[in-house]
Parts: C-alpha cells; sequence; structure tokens
C-alpha cells in the first residue's frame, strides 16, 4: 500500500463523496510540509474548525513516533512508527478532538545517555483512536550496512532506519515517524532518535 488514494476514496469528478481537503499536524520539531507544527497536542473542533456537520465522513490517518535502532553490535532494527488509518463518520461534529502527535525514541548521549521514550499518536475526545491499532513496518537497519532500510510504508511515512552511521541524530525527519539507525553500546559520542509521528485529517 504505497499511497493515500489506496484506501481514502477519491472526490467524484461529478461533486459526489471522496475527500477533497487535507491537514497534517505533527510536533514543534516538524517539518514544515505540517499545517500546525507549533505543539505537542491539538485541540480540532470539526465544526468549527474544518467546517462539518454531523454525519460527516472524515480520513484519519495516525502515524507514531519512530524506533530508535538497537546496538550496532546486536545489528538489529530502528522500525518505522505504527500507521493506524481508517474512514469515520461524525456523529458529532461539534464534540472536539484533541490531537496528541507521538513522539520518536531518543538515545541522547553521553553517558550518562538520556532516554527519550516513545509514544503513540493519539486522538480523543469526540473519537478514540491510537496509531498502536495500526500496522508496523519492520525494516532492517543493521551496522555494517550503508542503505538497507526499507522504503515508508505509505508515501514516507513509517519509514525503518536505513543507515548504519551518520551524525547525532541522524536523519530525524521529524513528522514521518521514521526509524532510528543504531547506536554504539561501547561508545560516548553517537545518539539516534526515531523521528517524531503526525496526525492526518482528510475530509
Amino acid at each position: 500500500m504505497s499511497n493515500f488514494s489506496d484506501f481514502f476514496p477519491a472526490a467524484s469528478g461529478g461533486g459526489g463523496g471522496g475527500f477533497t481537503k487535507q491537514l497534517k499536524w505533527t510536533t514543534a520539531r516538524g517539518l514544515d510540509d505540517a499545517d500546525y507544527n507549533n505543539a505537542a497536542s491539538y485541540t480540532v473542533n470539526p465544526a468549527t474548525d474544518l467546517g462539518l456537520e454531523d454525519g460527516a465522513y472524515i480520513g484519519v490517518l495516525l502515524v507514531g513516533g519512530g524506533f530508535g535502532g538497537a546496538s550496532q553490535t546486536a545489528g538489529n532494527t530502528g522500525l518505522g512508527g505504527p500507521i493506524f488509518y481508517k474512514n469515520i463518520t461524525l456523529s458529532n461534529a461539534s464534540t472536539n478532538l484533541v490531537l496528541t502527535i507521538g513522539i520518536g525514541y531518543g538515545v541522547i548521549p553521553p553517558h550518562p545517555r538520556t532516554i527519550i521514550p516513545r509514544t503513540e499518536s493519539t486522538i480523543s475526545g469526540g473519537l478514540t483512536l491510537s496509531s498502536a491499532d495500526g500496522t508496523q513496518i519492520l525494516g532492517d537497519s543493521q551496522y555494517g550496512e550503508t542503505s538497507v532500510g526499507r522504503s515508508g510504508y505509505l508515501n514516507g511515512y513509517g519509514a525503518a532506519g536505513n543507515r548504519s552511521s551518520g551524525p547525532y541524530f541522524p536523519d530525524a525527519n521529524h513528522g514521518f515517524g521514521q526509524g532510528g539507525v543504531p547506536y554504539s553500546i561501547s561508545s560516548s559520542n553517537t545518539g539516534t532518535q526515531g523521528a517524531d509521528g503526525a496526525i492526518l485529517l482528510f475530509y
């Protein structure tokens, strides 16, 4: 599944059905491809903020924070964040939705390292949804190889870590839930971080 159109319906040429608008929320570290990237969570009212009515049909895409790579000696994986998507009918468009963005796992050197736990992207309030209920792509970021991570599961979202080494917090494209590269268990000057996730609404 590589395109949004695989599971989100396209707008009809005759004017009936389909989604014509898209908004994206991510963290304050997120890339500026997002419509909103200035907070850790957001409150959205579908009626007043999106102009939707009761019974409106929306598409929801949640991308959790990515996992940091395992140790170089373990040669393990840096997984992309889980991806959950669903088309939903809003029974009450006036009820607020609280969008909380998933944070990527991080290992910050030097010793003793600071560990940033990863979290899921969630929606609460008028809906109860979590990226934890979605699909996680398994991608290899084994130490000693230079480019073995898989491409993003969906339009770049949820990609695995794809480099064996690199600068501090390499390729942290926040807002896409990408996995990190492996970190060394013996070195004090390397770190890795999975990227923060995102929430997208289609309506």
